[in-house]
């Protein structure tokens, strides 16, 4: 059974079939062959999405298009502006910084990486930036969108790993500020080198200054509205997700950029988003049955408690795991896939679940950077120049995906990276 479940999965991956496909094919087709009733597969998928947290899945996907479309990227990248246009390279460390501001609102990759990038990427044309630095700095920016809270990918994977959304969100903070910091540094170094950009030396005076803070103020209160709500008791997940759609409805339309016919397409959009990632999950989520049938759990257990004799060592070995997987498929799926099998082992080697979610998300953004899947990468190829490709962008694109990955490392090797905030607040 094992092997007619890895022959068959692999060989419709290879066959360019979506991995949510890919499953549900696999997973209908040994039931029947094992005799077992289809039913059980229905009754599995709908088990899957039939979860109160769940809700607030759709609702954050709700509030960051509400947030996106309501002239929220405009105000949070002024901002960005104002604090670090002067730098080298300037428009290239402002879209950097916007894209992790704009993640503290929205929540989602390619929301920030088009966000943002449909703003910045004409501006840094002007400025004589290279289109393959340009997609290799805007496309895989957009992953502090996955990183900083709130987190679509942490909602997902607290939900199917069983892990705090709050304290996922809150140990986010500090891994998703240094990521932005170190691309930050590569961008300003490399537009010094390359001499892509101008220095900015129009100052901009306090009453200018004071009036771009201002408004951008309210935008950036959406984390401590999430985050407080959550810590503070007063809600959960769900129902601070609900506190950040009515958030971003009054924001739209106190700013009015926000008009009906834009909202009536953020609805249907988000509802599309929202229909397809629940999809996955419950596909998922009955294929993740079938692999517990298979006993492939217990495998991957005792292959772990036999190569990996130490915390360090079973988080390098998922992280190699997770660095092959996400260049073939999207995250979403790797999420629900993997996160129910690892976490229990993880808690097996006494790793904090806080820590061992942390690495897992950002490996997942670098899967999100890395080729050729790597959907912040395309997502920042097709802004940049429709007849782009992703390997266009290698010679950045490199240096980009090693400051992901030293990242990843110092979140292993430093776990108060990721719990101290959590710790301090509790």
């Amino acid at each position: 059974m094992i092997l007619g479940i890895l022959v068959g999965f692999f060989t419709l991956l290879f066959l360019g079939i979506p991995i949510a496909f890919s499953m549900g094919v696999v997973t209908s087709g040994m039931l029947a062959l094992k005799g077992i009733s289809l039913e059980m597969m229905v009754q599995r998928m709908f088990a899957g999405v039939n979860s109160f947290s769940l809700l607030a899945l759709p609702l954050f996907i709700l509030a960051g298009n509400i947030m996106g479309e309501g002239g929220l990227t405009k105000r949070l990248m002024n901002l960005a502006n104002a604090l670090v246009g002067k730098v080298t390279g300037g428009l290239a460390v402002t879209s950097i910084v916007t894209c992790a501001l704009f993640g503290a609102v929205s929540g989602s990759t390619a929301a920030t990486t088009f966000a943002v990038g449909s703003v910045m990427v004409p501006e840094m044309k002007k400025q004589g930036y290279s289109n393959s630095f340009i997609a290799s700095i805007i496309g895989p920016s957009g992953v502090l969108g996955l990183i900083i809270p709130p987190s679509i990918t942490m909602v997902i994977l607290g939900i199917t790993a069983n892990i705090s959304i709050g304290d996922l969100f809150l140990a986010g903070f500090i891994p998703g500020i240094a990521l932005a910091a170190m691309l930050s540094i590569y961008a300003s170094y490399i537009s010094k080198k390359r001499g892509f950009g101008i220095i900015n030396k129009e100052k901009i005076s306090s009453k200018e200054l004071f009036e771009i803070f201002k408004d951008g103020f309210f935008p950036l209160m959406t984390p401590v509205i999430i985050l407080g709500g959550i810590f503070s008791g007063w809600m959960t997940s769900t129902e601070v997700a609900v506190v950040a759609v009515l958030y971003g409805l009054i924001l739209s339309a106190f700013y009015g950029e926000l008009t009906w016919e834009r909202l009536k397409f953020v609805m249907i959009d988000s509802a599309i988003t929202s229909a397809i990632i629940l999809i996955v999950i419950a596909i998922c989520n009955s294929f993740a049955w079938l692999l517990t049938i298979a006993k492939i759990p217990e495998l991957i257990t005792g292959f772990f408690l036999k190569y990996a004799n130490t915390q360090t060592q079973f988080l390098l070995i998922v992280s190699g795991i997770l660095l092959v997987l996400g260049c073939l498929t999207e995250v979403t799926s790797l999420i629900i896939l993997l996160a129910p099998i690892f976490m229990p082992i993880a808690m097996q080697y006494n790793i904090n679940p806080i820590h061992f979610g942390m690495v897992l998300i950002m490996n997942f953004a670098l899967a999100n950077v890395t080729p050729p899947v790597g959907l912040s990468t395309i997502c920042g190829c097709s802004i940049t120049d429709k007849n782009m490709g992703i390997e266009d962008t290698l010679p950045y694109l490199i240096h980009v995906m090693l400051i992901v990955a030293v990242a990843v490392f110092l979140i292993i090797f430093i776990p108060d990276l990721s719990t101290f905030l959590v710790n301090a607040v509790k």
